[in-house]
């Protein structure tokens, strides 16, 4: 009895051993992965925010404006349509909207709401939508980009502790794509596992850039 307790105890003590360690539970590739994940929000200047007031279906501005400037930025050829409307000189299929923030925020957005210009009462002239749709495709204008002149930031994550809840908590910091050395603030971020067409990910709860 004494030796196969012993047995027991040791094969407890091996697989106890072999769990990953609070510190060192994620790797360096799974890090870099969750660099890429934040750098999808931190590049269309989305750098201090929560899923929950990005998701009001009330004021669904900040939501469309990011899944347009994600396949603005990263599947242009595939995704945007360059042609001359009314609205605007660009095209996206309301279908790229929703995908991106079902895999981002894990929200399943119903219908494909426009988003008016909030600058009419100051400029008449103004169209009357920075993000137009027809309930098939939004229509918006190339020169009303998320840059503005400003560099684009991307996010590093140095640092990624899962949380008794399950969540993941991301730190690291914001730097400059062109210019690594130019670092304004640390990062701090909310995720939650999450499955996008059968890949394990995150969808963001929350984010925060301390500048210096």
């Amino acid at each position: 009895m004494k030796k196969i307790f012993s047995f027991i105890a040791a094969v407890f003590f091996s697989l106890l051993m072999a769990l990953p360690s609070h510190a060192g539970e994620f790797s360096a590739a799974q890090m870099k992965k969750m660099s890429t994940f934040l750098s999808n929000f931190t590049e269309v200047r989305m750098r201090t925010f929560t899923a929950k007031d990005i998701l009001d279906p009330d004021h669904p501005d900040w939501m469309i404006r990011f899944a347009i400037w994600h396949h603005f930025i990263n599947n242009f050829n595939r995704t945007i349509r360059s042609e001359q409307t009314r609205y605007g000189d660009a095209s996206l299929d309301g279908s790229y909207v929703k995908e991106s923030l079902k895999r981002y925020f894990d929200y399943d957005l119903k219908s494909l709401p426009s988003v008016r210009n909030p600058d009419l009462a100051e400029c008449p002239e103004c169209k009357p939508f920075l993000y137009y749709s027809d309930g098939v495709r939004y229509y918006f204008d190339k020169a009303d980009g998320i840059s503005g002149g400003d560099p684009v930031y991307y996010a590093k994550v140095t640092k990624a502790e899962r949380l008794p809840d399950g969540n993941i908590q991301m730190k690291g910091y914001l730097y400059n794509a062109e210019e690594p050395s130019d670092v304004p603030g640390s990062l701090t971020a909310l995720a939650k596992p999450h499955t996008w067409k059968g890949k394990a990910t995150w969808a963001i709860i929350s984010l925060r850039t301390d500048y210096r």
